[in-house]
């Protein structure tokens, strides 16, 4: 009761916004650890010292990769995954917001995928055109970003390390097994056609 009590106090002193703010997550803990026993994966829970704020993390194997999730009661959704790169590789999806829409008045590149509803609210960059497009064209990975309001979807390439960093931002709104699997089976197609055409 005391939990409840402090964390009603901390959400009137948060303002929440699409990616920040408080919202208690210890409801999400069942079906992420049914998710770890679905993909032979590993569910831990973490508490700050007080016991007050909790953050849930997620590691589930994929081929020989680690695709790691975590979430707290007051940071959103971000999944993770290390890849190591035979070539240099980018791209850069997120929300067409106000701050896009401006970058693109001045000349920032937008990659276009030929589908109205994704181009009109995605932000697609990247300095491989064709390369990108074949990773990512695939009507699933489109559906996955978009019924799951995945704010960011990145890939960054680290030179010194010669690893590709997959990363994303999603909405704090994701409240079933049934979705976050679909979460973990965006990372595992892009893999896959990275693996296809020789990036990883």
């Amino acid at each position: 009761m005391a939990k409840s009590k402090n964390k009603e106090s901390l959400f009137t002193q948060m303002f929440i916004t699409r990616t920040e703010g408080f919202i208690d997550i210890s409801q999400k803990r069942d079906f992420w650890r049914d998710l770890a026993s679905k993909y032979n994966g590993k569910f831990t829970i973490k508490h700050t010292v007080s016991k007050e704020l909790e953050r849930l993390i997620l590691t589930i194997p994929y081929k020989e990769h680690t695709i790691e999730f975590t979430e707290s009661d007051t940071h959103p959704l971000k999944i993770n995954c290390k890849l190591n790169a035979k070539t240099k590789f980018s791209f850069y999806i997120s929300y067409e917001d106000n701050i896009e829409k401006l970058l693109k008045f001045f000349g920032s590149q937008d990659i276009q995928f030929g589908d109205k509803i994704f181009d009109e609210k995605y932000l697609i960059q990247g300095d491989n055109t064709d390369l990108i497009k074949k990773v990512l064209m695939k009507d699933e990975i489109k559906t996955i970003l978009l019924s799951n309001n995945v704010f960011s979807y990145n890939c960054r390439y680290n030179k010194k390390e010669e690893i590709l960093h997959i990363s994303s931002l999603v909405s704090r709104t994701i409240n079933s097994e049934q979705e976050l699997s679909s979460l973990y089976l965006l990372f595992c197609i892009t893999i896959d056609e990275m693996e296809k055409l020789d990036i990883i």
